[in-house]
């Protein structure tokens, strides 16, 4: 993957950070403005809605996230990824920089992060080093390099600053929010926002991806359908990851693959998606499509960036499974006890939220019911979900809080599920289940 953005400076100080959210805010604004003095010349009545929503807001919000990076960043790729199909088709190739690339920081600001983080000779153990990163990311960018030993290395660098401005940013963006009126009265974020500040840390933690990354090999050691990158100790610190280099096509690029090829990525994906969540219960919860590669003279899917993983707790892990299972049988009773113990519903939610929250929880288990394959994008299925909840949009009682690890786990499944759809593949999601409802089956029986 070769990076074409424009060279930036990372702004670190809290200051100038904040500085950008108001330039930010103060863009969106011009653009509502301009969008609705238009449609009253048009003849039309102003709508605050789609002046929000229309094409300049999406390359402002786009840009300003890139070019600041780190949380602000972060959180921008997260909305990208749960808009799913709701914002208009014209957003789609804006939001999809936020998912593939930021603008990488000036030769001047990464020596300086490699010298601090290495020695002033750190060369020396390089024969070769690309100054031009491969990739860059919200948290930082990637250099391909190669020891004098020969090893082809993938050289993960932070950006500076960000690890100090995760607190900041966040604060910042919900400000941002609250000032729109979308969020409920009852809603509390305070524990969910700490718990995304202290897991946004840790991703600005490389010693910690370092942890996370061994223990996911060791986890898909025998697995064939997938390749993890080792890990370089010696060269790794708190800034720096380095990594075994590992070649392969962007999981998203399928105009060289064939039905069954697509159809056999996104069913292991899923099938890994399960496993994380039932066996090992550690998962990596962020399933930005350019964290994934493939290998086609192998068939192997490549697996990158571990810095999102979360260790998911028994209670989460046995109610997602006591939900799958309802959703196989379409028992809606059963669904309603496992949504209101994994904090879906609550009692503060009016009883048409919860029925419309069931209503597309039992379209859902459609995927569920086949003894073949299910074609997302062929049966129309998360349209006909939107569809189903659209009443949940006008009802402020229906936002819910859940526990963090819920929170993250509903990410992976849509990013999986989205990833599926976009690419037009068909999966057996029933048979891939299987396995975990005949333990359930046979624990119960105990």
């Amino acid at each position: 993957m070769t990076n074409k953005g424009k060279e930036r400076k990372v702004p670190s100080g809290r200051i100038t950070r904040l500085a950008k959210f108001g330039g930010l805010a103060s863009a969106v604004a011009g653009n509502i403005v301009k969008g609705t003095t238009k449609q009253i010349f048009s003849g039309q009545r102003p709508s605050l809605t789609q002046s929000l929503l229309n094409t300049d807001n999406a390359i402002s919000i786009t840009k300003r996230l890139a070019h600041m990076r780190g949380a602000a960043m972060k959180l921008g790729q997260l909305l990208s990824m749960d808009a799913g199909e709701l914002l208009p088709a014209e957003w789609e190739p804006i939001l999809s920089r936020l998912r593939q690339e930021a603008d990488p920081m000036p030769k001047a600001q990464l020596l300086n992060t490699l010298e601090a983080s290495w020695s002033k000779d750190w060369h020396q153990q390089f024969s070769y080093f690309s100054f031009a990163p491969i990739a860059a990311a919200s948290i930082g960018q990637v250099h391909r390099a190669t020891l004098k030993d020969g090893r082809k290395l993938a050289i993960k660098v932070q950006y500076p600053g960000v690890r100090e401005s995760i607190d900041s940013d966040i604060d910042n963006v919900m400000s941002l929010i609250k000032l729109t009126g979308a969020l409920p009265k009852h809603i509390d974020l305070t524990s969910l926002l700490s718990e995304a500040k202290a897991q946004l840390k840790n991703e600005a933690d490389y010693l910690q991806e370092a942890k996370f990354l061994n223990a996911y090999r060791a986890n898909l050691s025998n697995d064939p359908h997938f390749i993890v990158p080792y890990v370089v100790d010696e060269l790794t610190g708190k800034n720096i990851l380095a990594m075994e280099y590992i070649e392969g096509s962007p999981i998203t690029d399928t105009s060289a693959m064939s039905a069954d090829t697509v159809n056999l990525i996104c069913t292991q994906l899923m099938r890994l998606t399960y496993q994380e969540l039932f066996t090992h219960k550690l998962m990596q919860s962020d399933p930005n499509f350019a964290n994934y590669l493939y290998q086609s003279d192998t068939q192997k899917i490549v697996l990158l960036d571990f810095g999102a993983c979360r260790n998911i707790s028994q209670h989460t892990s046995v109610h997602y499974l006591a939900m799958a299972d309802a959703m196989q049988r379409q028992n809606i009773s059963d669904m309603r006890t496992a949504l209101f113990t994994l904090g879906l519903i609550h009692n503060n939610m009016s009883t048409e939220a919860v029925d419309t929250i069931l209503k597309a929880c039992f379209e859902a288990s459609d995927c569920l019911q086949g003894e073949h394959g299910y074609n997302l994008k062929k049966q129309r299925l998360i349209k006909r979900i939107q569809e189903v909840s659209m009443p949940l949009i006008a009802d402020k009682t229906a936002a819910a809080s859940p526990v963090f690890d819920v929170a993250l786990v509903n990410r992976k499944i849509t990013g999986m599920i989205l990833l599926a759809n976009k690419l037009g593949a068909t999966l057996d999601f029933k048979r891939a289940l299987a396995p975990y409802l005949l333990d359930k089956a046979a624990i119960n029986k105990t």
